[in-house]
């Protein structure tokens, strides 16, 4: 079609503008048609990609398998992660969205889980933690099913400055599995605890059962949670009914750990479960970049605050 247009003006004589009315071309666009013609023959008006020849910022093929071993060795890291553990372990500067760019290029990122979010509202941080200890949040999660079909439940506590998480699966849920919890998180967290805060499961209060039939409302029968926090000299927090997102650190603990160590392990049996929950615990607190701490581990976190820069490790 090209060569046609062309021959017109070339053969017949017939004027570029008038060629250009004719065909819905722009007369500048004719012209260049005309010499690669002209210089080129038939050949020359066939359409080019115009795809750049080279890539000069293209990562080179280590980078790229450096970042193919990050995406498979750790446990569902994104590209930020990526990014910075490029930085930490190779001091390779790569940028976000190139890394996010790779991955999916490479077919490395769930469809699933890659979405955008729109309008996310900024928050402001009116909770006032200056030292670590200060609140520790506190819950219990569904782990899994044992081969008889029954549920083990996993109690978990995760520090609000510092995002050191620590946890126990245990066979039943109960109050005194928060009471054995409570006693042996106070044995692994390197510093003083001041205040747990839960929801209101019935295993940590009876506020919403107990105080109301109590015969003496203004001085009513205490939960056993509720003394054992009295014990050790812990103020107990309750959040507001209906109001998981004031628990939200533990939450998000939570859901990495159905994604990154229930979704991804097989257990033999609950002692095995433990022990490679521990060593999960180990990982999330030693070696895990957190994006809410500014790319730290929790450990390294710890170690910014005066007092615990010694710390080597984070052993449950």
């Amino acid at each position: 079609m090209r060569e046609q247009w062309i021959k017109l003006h070339l053969e017949k004589k017939i004027p570029i503008t008038e060629i250009a009315e004719l065909s819905g071309y722009h007369q500048d666009t004719l012209y260049i048609w005309k010499a690669k013609y002209l210089k080129h023959g038939r050949e020359g008006l066939i359409p080019q990609s115009r795809a750049p020849h080279s890539h000069p910022n293209e990562y080179t093929n280590g980078v790229k398998s450096k970042i193919k071993l990050l995406r498979k060795q750790g446990r569902g890291i994104c590209a930020d992660i990526i990014k910075i553990r490029l930085k930490k372990r190779y001091d390779v500067k790569a940028s976000r969205s190139g890394v996010a760019g790779f991955l999916k290029k490479e077919g490395l990122v769930n469809p699933k889980l890659s979405r955008r979010i729109k309008n996310k509202k900024k928050r402001v941080k009116k909770c006032k933690i200056h030292e670590p200890g200060q609140l520790i949040q506190f819950d219990v999660k569904y782990a899994f099913k044992s081969f008889a079909d029954a549920w083990f439940y996993q109690y978990s506590s995760i520090d609000y400055l510092t995002g050191i998480a620590y946890g126990a699966i245990y066979e039943i849920q109960s109050n005194l599995e928060g009471i054995l919890f409570t006693n042996s998180l106070l044995n692994f967290y390197p510093f003083e605890i001041k205040g747990i805060q839960t929801d209101n499961h019935a295993t940590f209060t009876n506020r919403y059962v107990g105080y109301l039939k109590s015969s003496n409302p203004l001085n009513p029968r205490l939960h056993p949670f509720d003394l054992n926090c009295q014990k050790l000299g812990i103020e107990h927090y309750l959040i507001d009914k209906g109001k998981p997102a004031q628990n939200g650190k533990v939450e998000r603990f939570h859901r990495t750990c159905e994604q990154d160590f229930y979704q991804r392990e097989i257990f033999k049996d609950l002692n095995s479960a433990r022990k490679k929950f521990r060593d999960f615990l180990y990982y999330y607190n030693n070696n895990r970049e957190h994006l809410g701490l500014d790319g730290l581990t929790p450990l390294e976190k710890l170690k910014t605050i005066t007092g615990f820069e010694k710390v080597k490790s984070l052993n449950p």
